[in-house]
Protein backbone atom coordinates (compact mmCIF):
# COMPACT_ATOMS: atom_id res chain seq x y z
CA UNK A 1 0.00 0.00 0.00
CA UNK A 2 2.85 2.42 0.79
CA UNK A 3 4.36 1.72 -2.61
CA UNK A 4 1.03 2.46 -4.33
CA UNK A 5 0.69 5.83 -2.60
CA UNK A 6 4.28 6.80 -3.35
CA UNK A 7 3.58 6.24 -7.06
CA UNK A 8 0.31 8.15 -6.81
CA UNK A 9 2.03 11.22 -5.33
CA UNK A 10 4.43 11.36 -8.25
CA UNK A 11 1.73 10.83 -10.86
CA UNK A 12 -0.78 13.30 -9.42
CA UNK A 13 1.73 16.15 -9.37
CA UNK A 14 1.33 16.24 -13.18
CA UNK A 15 -2.26 14.96 -13.48
CA UNK A 16 -3.65 17.63 -11.13
CA UNK A 17 -3.03 20.60 -13.44
CA UNK A 18 -6.33 21.49 -15.12
CA UNK A 19 -6.77 23.73 -18.12
CA UNK A 20 -7.12 27.43 -17.28
CA UNK A 21 -10.29 27.61 -19.36
CA UNK A 22 -12.09 25.13 -17.07
CA UNK A 23 -11.18 27.10 -13.96
CA UNK A 24 -12.17 30.39 -15.61
CA UNK A 25 -15.60 29.06 -16.64
CA UNK A 26 -16.26 27.68 -13.15
CA UNK A 27 -15.46 30.86 -11.23
CA UNK A 28 -17.28 33.06 -13.75
CA UNK A 29 -20.37 30.89 -13.25
CA UNK A 30 -20.01 31.31 -9.47
CA UNK A 31 -19.61 35.09 -9.86
CA UNK A 32 -22.74 35.33 -12.04
CA UNK A 33 -24.83 33.44 -9.50
CA UNK A 34 -23.75 35.80 -6.71
CA UNK A 35 -24.43 38.85 -8.91
CA UNK A 36 -27.85 37.62 -10.05
CA UNK A 37 -29.01 36.85 -6.51
CA UNK A 38 -27.54 40.08 -5.12
CA UNK A 39 -26.10 38.55 -1.94
CA UNK A 40 -23.59 35.89 -0.99
CA UNK A 41 -26.22 34.11 1.10
CA UNK A 42 -28.56 33.58 -1.85
CA UNK A 43 -25.89 33.11 -4.52
CA UNK A 44 -23.94 30.38 -2.72
CA UNK A 45 -26.86 28.20 -1.53
CA UNK A 46 -25.09 27.24 1.71
CA UNK A 47 -26.83 26.64 5.01
CA UNK A 48 -26.98 29.08 7.92
CA UNK A 49 -24.04 27.52 9.72
CA UNK A 50 -21.80 28.13 6.70
CA UNK A 51 -23.22 31.63 6.12
CA UNK A 52 -22.09 32.67 9.60
CA UNK A 53 -18.49 31.99 8.56
CA UNK A 54 -18.93 34.08 5.40
CA UNK A 55 -19.95 37.34 7.08
CA UNK A 56 -16.45 38.79 7.12
CA UNK A 57 -15.01 37.41 3.87
CA UNK A 58 -13.84 39.51 0.93
CA UNK A 59 -12.13 36.91 -1.28
CA UNK A 60 -13.36 33.75 -3.02
CA UNK A 61 -11.13 31.27 -4.84
CA UNK A 62 -12.31 28.25 -6.82
CA UNK A 63 -9.96 25.31 -7.28
CA UNK A 64 -11.17 22.65 -9.77
CA UNK A 65 -10.32 19.10 -8.74
CA UNK A 66 -9.48 16.15 -10.97
CA UNK A 67 -10.88 12.90 -9.62
CA UNK A 68 -8.50 9.98 -10.04
CA UNK A 69 -10.16 6.58 -9.58
CA UNK A 70 -7.57 4.03 -8.43
CA UNK A 71 -10.01 1.14 -8.51
CA UNK A 72 -13.72 0.65 -7.91
CA UNK A 73 -13.21 1.31 -4.19
CA UNK A 74 -10.79 4.28 -4.05
CA UNK A 75 -10.94 7.81 -5.54
CA UNK A 76 -8.26 10.42 -5.00
CA UNK A 77 -8.08 14.21 -5.34
CA UNK A 78 -4.75 16.02 -5.29
CA UNK A 79 -4.95 19.38 -3.47
CA UNK A 80 -2.55 22.31 -3.36
CA UNK A 81 -3.28 25.48 -1.36
CA UNK A 82 -0.13 27.36 -2.35
CA UNK A 83 -2.09 30.38 -3.62
CA UNK A 84 -3.36 31.20 -0.13
CA UNK A 85 -1.23 34.08 1.13
CA UNK A 86 0.17 34.02 4.65
CA UNK A 87 -1.76 37.14 5.68
CA UNK A 88 -5.14 35.76 4.57
CA UNK A 89 -7.55 34.38 7.13
CA UNK A 90 -9.40 31.35 5.78
CA UNK A 91 -13.03 31.36 6.94
CA UNK A 92 -14.43 28.37 5.02
CA UNK A 93 -13.21 25.65 2.63
CA UNK A 94 -16.10 24.09 0.75
CA UNK A 95 -15.69 20.70 -0.96
CA UNK A 96 -18.26 20.91 -3.76
CA UNK A 97 -19.69 18.02 -5.78
CA UNK A 98 -22.21 18.01 -8.62
CA UNK A 99 -24.15 15.19 -10.21
CA UNK A 100 -22.93 14.03 -13.62
CA UNK A 101 -26.37 13.16 -14.94
CA UNK A 102 -28.52 15.81 -13.24
CA UNK A 103 -29.89 13.25 -10.82
CA UNK A 104 -31.28 14.43 -7.51
CA UNK A 105 -28.80 15.69 -4.94
CA UNK A 106 -28.95 13.41 -1.92
CA UNK A 107 -27.52 14.70 1.33
CA UNK A 108 -25.14 11.82 1.95
CA UNK A 109 -22.60 11.58 4.72
CA UNK A 110 -19.01 11.40 3.56
CA UNK A 111 -16.02 9.62 5.10
CA UNK A 112 -12.68 11.11 4.06
CA UNK A 113 -8.97 10.64 4.60
CA UNK A 114 -6.45 13.47 4.20
CA UNK A 115 -2.89 12.39 3.45
CA UNK A 116 -0.09 14.94 3.50
CA UNK A 117 2.66 12.37 3.06
CA UNK A 118 3.28 8.64 3.40
CA UNK A 119 2.89 8.66 7.17
CA UNK A 120 0.67 11.62 8.06
CA UNK A 121 -3.07 11.12 7.58
CA UNK A 122 -6.36 11.99 9.24
CA UNK A 123 -9.79 10.38 9.00
CA UNK A 124 -12.91 12.49 9.45
CA UNK A 125 -16.59 12.96 8.56
CA UNK A 126 -17.14 16.50 7.23
CA UNK A 127 -20.37 18.37 7.84
CA UNK A 128 -22.83 18.89 4.97
CA UNK A 129 -23.29 22.64 4.42
CA UNK A 130 -25.36 22.84 1.21
CA UNK A 131 -29.03 23.73 1.30
CA UNK A 132 -31.65 21.15 0.38
CA UNK A 133 -32.50 22.96 -2.88
CA UNK A 134 -28.88 23.41 -3.97
CA UNK A 135 -27.65 21.87 -7.23
CA UNK A 136 -24.41 21.02 -5.41
CA UNK A 137 -23.53 18.74 -2.53
CA UNK A 138 -21.15 20.70 -0.29
CA UNK A 139 -19.02 19.72 2.71
CA UNK A 140 -17.00 21.82 5.17
CA UNK A 141 -13.29 20.91 5.07
CA UNK A 142 -12.03 24.07 6.82
CA UNK A 143 -10.58 22.37 9.89
CA UNK A 144 -9.21 19.32 8.11
CA UNK A 145 -6.98 20.57 5.28
CA UNK A 146 -3.42 21.76 5.86
CA UNK A 147 -3.65 25.41 4.79
CA UNK A 148 0.04 25.85 4.08
CA UNK A 149 0.63 22.56 2.29
CA UNK A 150 1.64 22.36 -1.37
CA UNK A 151 0.67 18.72 -1.78
CA UNK A 152 -1.99 16.73 0.04
CA UNK A 153 -4.35 14.00 -1.10
CA UNK A 154 -8.05 13.66 -0.36
CA UNK A 155 -8.94 9.96 -0.28
CA UNK A 156 -12.48 8.58 -0.63
CA UNK A 157 -12.76 4.85 0.02
CA UNK A 158 -15.64 2.37 -0.35
CA UNK A 159 -18.34 4.97 -1.14
CA UNK A 160 -19.49 4.01 -4.61
CA UNK A 161 -22.35 6.55 -4.63
CA UNK A 162 -19.89 9.42 -5.03
CA UNK A 163 -19.02 8.39 -8.59
CA UNK A 164 -22.32 9.99 -9.67
CA UNK A 165 -21.27 13.35 -8.17
CA UNK A 166 -17.84 13.99 -9.65
CA UNK A 167 -18.90 16.47 -12.36
CA UNK A 168 -17.16 19.82 -11.66
CA UNK A 169 -15.73 18.69 -8.32
CA UNK A 170 -13.96 21.64 -6.72
CA UNK A 171 -12.78 23.40 -3.61
CA UNK A 172 -14.21 26.86 -2.97
CA UNK A 173 -12.01 28.81 -0.55
CA UNK A 174 -13.53 31.78 1.28
CA UNK A 175 -11.11 34.09 3.07
CA UNK A 176 -10.51 37.59 4.34
CA UNK A 177 -7.49 39.33 2.83
CA UNK A 178 -6.08 42.67 4.04
CA UNK A 179 -5.89 45.74 1.85
CA UNK A 180 -8.34 47.98 0.03
CA UNK A 181 -9.11 48.72 -3.60
CA UNK A 182 -7.88 52.15 -4.75
CA UNK A 183 -9.19 53.82 -7.89
CA UNK A 184 -6.88 55.99 -10.03
CA UNK A 185 -7.46 59.66 -10.88
CA UNK A 186 -11.04 60.57 -11.75
CA UNK A 187 -9.96 62.11 -15.06
CA UNK A 188 -10.18 58.62 -16.58
CA UNK A 189 -13.80 58.12 -15.56
CA UNK A 190 -16.83 58.73 -17.79
CA UNK A 191 -19.79 60.40 -16.15
CA UNK A 192 -23.26 61.42 -17.14
CA UNK A 193 -23.91 65.08 -18.02
CA UNK A 194 -25.98 65.43 -14.84
CA UNK A 195 -22.81 64.88 -12.84
CA UNK A 196 -20.61 67.18 -14.88
CA UNK A 197 -23.02 70.11 -14.68
CA UNK A 198 -24.67 70.49 -11.28
CA UNK A 199 -27.91 72.42 -11.32
CA UNK A 200 -27.83 75.76 -9.49
CA UNK A 201 -29.44 75.63 -6.03
CA UNK A 202 -30.34 71.95 -6.43
CA UNK A 203 -30.62 70.09 -3.10
CA UNK A 204 -28.08 67.49 -2.09
CA UNK A 205 -28.81 64.36 -4.12
CA UNK A 206 -27.26 61.23 -5.58
CA UNK A 207 -26.37 61.29 -9.29
CA UNK A 208 -25.15 58.56 -11.62
CA UNK A 209 -21.42 58.14 -12.13
CA UNK A 210 -20.59 55.32 -14.52
CA UNK A 211 -17.11 53.85 -14.27
CA UNK A 212 -15.68 51.92 -17.22
CA UNK A 213 -12.77 49.74 -16.13
CA UNK A 214 -11.55 49.38 -19.72
CA UNK A 215 -10.61 53.07 -19.63
CA UNK A 216 -8.47 52.68 -16.52
CA UNK A 217 -4.88 51.55 -16.24
CA UNK A 218 -5.85 48.31 -14.47
CA UNK A 219 -8.90 47.53 -16.65
CA UNK A 220 -7.18 44.66 -18.47
CA UNK A 221 -7.22 42.40 -15.41
CA UNK A 222 -10.86 43.11 -14.41
CA UNK A 223 -13.11 40.43 -15.93
CA UNK A 224 -16.48 41.39 -14.41
CA UNK A 225 -18.06 43.88 -14.21
CA UNK A 226 -16.51 45.94 -16.98
CA UNK A 227 -18.78 48.87 -16.13
CA UNK A 228 -20.72 49.86 -13.01
CA UNK A 229 -22.58 52.81 -11.49
CA UNK A 230 -20.43 54.18 -8.65
CA UNK A 231 -22.71 57.18 -8.01
CA UNK A 232 -21.72 60.63 -6.75
CA UNK A 233 -23.20 63.20 -4.34
CA UNK A 234 -23.76 66.78 -5.45
CA UNK A 235 -26.00 69.69 -4.48
CA UNK A 236 -26.56 72.23 -1.73
CA UNK A 237 -27.25 71.62 1.93
CA UNK A 238 -30.17 73.93 2.83
CA UNK A 239 -30.61 76.16 5.87
CA UNK A 240 -32.04 75.21 8.24
CA UNK A 241 -30.81 71.64 7.73
CA UNK A 242 -33.57 69.05 7.69
CA UNK A 243 -33.32 65.54 9.13
CA UNK A 244 -34.15 64.31 5.59
CA UNK A 245 -30.48 64.89 4.75
CA UNK A 246 -29.19 62.54 7.51
CA UNK A 247 -27.11 65.25 9.21
CA UNK A 248 -24.78 64.68 12.13
CA UNK A 249 -25.09 66.89 15.19
CA UNK A 250 -21.99 68.71 13.98
CA UNK A 251 -23.61 69.40 10.60
CA UNK A 252 -26.76 70.72 12.32
CA UNK A 253 -24.60 73.04 14.41
CA UNK A 254 -22.79 74.37 11.32
CA UNK A 255 -26.12 74.94 9.60
CA UNK A 256 -27.51 76.94 12.54
CA UNK A 257 -24.37 79.07 12.78
CA UNK A 258 -24.46 79.76 9.03
CA UNK A 259 -28.15 80.74 9.23
CA UNK A 260 -27.24 83.38 11.86
CA UNK A 261 -24.74 85.02 9.57
CA UNK A 262 -21.60 83.23 10.68
CA UNK A 263 -19.24 82.79 7.71
CA UNK A 264 -17.95 79.37 8.70
CA UNK A 265 -18.07 76.49 6.25
CA UNK A 266 -21.49 75.06 5.53
CA UNK A 267 -22.21 71.29 5.67
CA UNK A 268 -21.14 69.40 2.53
CA UNK A 269 -23.12 66.98 0.38
CA UNK A 270 -21.41 63.59 0.81
CA UNK A 271 -22.22 59.85 0.71
CA UNK A 272 -23.89 58.65 3.89
CA UNK A 273 -24.59 55.07 2.77
CA UNK A 274 -22.41 52.95 0.50
CA UNK A 275 -22.62 49.37 -0.69
CA UNK A 276 -19.87 46.95 -1.75
CA UNK A 277 -18.99 45.76 -5.25
CA UNK A 278 -17.98 42.19 -6.11
CA UNK A 279 -15.16 42.12 -8.66
CA UNK A 280 -13.96 39.14 -10.67
CA UNK A 281 -10.35 39.84 -11.59
CA UNK A 282 -6.83 38.48 -11.85
CA UNK A 283 -4.80 38.69 -8.66
CA UNK A 284 -1.22 37.59 -9.38
CA UNK A 285 -2.37 35.46 -12.34
CA UNK A 286 -5.13 33.82 -10.30
CA UNK A 287 -8.75 34.56 -11.10
CA UNK A 288 -10.56 35.42 -7.86
CA UNK A 289 -13.77 37.04 -6.64
CA UNK A 290 -13.17 39.90 -4.24
CA UNK A 291 -15.70 42.04 -2.41
CA UNK A 292 -14.62 45.67 -2.02
CA UNK A 293 -16.46 47.76 0.54
CA UNK A 294 -17.71 51.31 -0.05
CA UNK A 295 -17.60 51.24 -3.86
CA UNK A 296 -21.16 52.40 -4.73
CA UNK A 297 -23.13 55.35 -3.34
CA UNK A 298 -26.64 54.48 -2.21
CA UNK A 299 -27.67 57.66 -0.39
CA UNK A 300 -26.34 61.17 0.05
CA UNK A 301 -26.64 63.59 2.94
CA UNK A 302 -25.13 66.62 4.60
CA UNK A 303 -22.18 66.22 6.94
Amino acid sequence: MHFIFSCIFLFLSEEFVKSSSTQTESIIDLYKKISEKGTLADGLALNEQAQIKLKAINTIRLLPLNAMPINKFIILFNISLNNIKSDEEIKLIEFRLKSKNNISIYRKKLRLVIRENMYKRRRFNPMIISKEESEYLSYDLTNFLFHNSSNQILVIRRQSWIRNYLDHASLVIYSRAPGIFRLPASSNIRTKRSVQQKQVNSPCSRYDLFVNFDQLSFGAWVVEPKRFNAGVCQGDCPNPLSRLFYPTNHAMLLSLLHERGNSIQQPSCVPVRLRPLDLLYYDRRELVIKRHQGMQVEECGCR
